[in-house]
């Protein structure tokens, strides 16, 4: 995660922005995984009935890149004067 967030301040003051506080969130993709397993349709029949359902679609795609996500949540702050 140190990778990350100190991408995210290169980031920040490559936008001119000043970070004023950074969350790391080690618990959110778990949380991702279990939200989108949750919303995957259990079997194929379940599957054939609803169609192409958006929400199997995405958890399909979703679910292979959760292992490495990570999580930050970032305050930013604009520098007074608009710059």
């Amino acid at each position: 995660m140190r990778g990350l967030r100190a991408s995210m301040v290169e980031q920040a003051r490559a936008a001119g922005l000043t970070v004023e506080y950074i969350d790391e969130r080690p618990d959110e993709p778990a949380m991702w995984r279990r939200y989108s397993r949750l919303r995957q349709p259990p079997d194929a029949g379940l599957r054939g009935e609803l169609g192409d359902d958006q929400a199997a679609r995405e958890a399909e795609l979703v679910l292979p890149r959760l292992a490495a996500r990570e999580a930050l949540a970032v305050t930013l702050r604009r520098p007074s004067g608009g710059g």
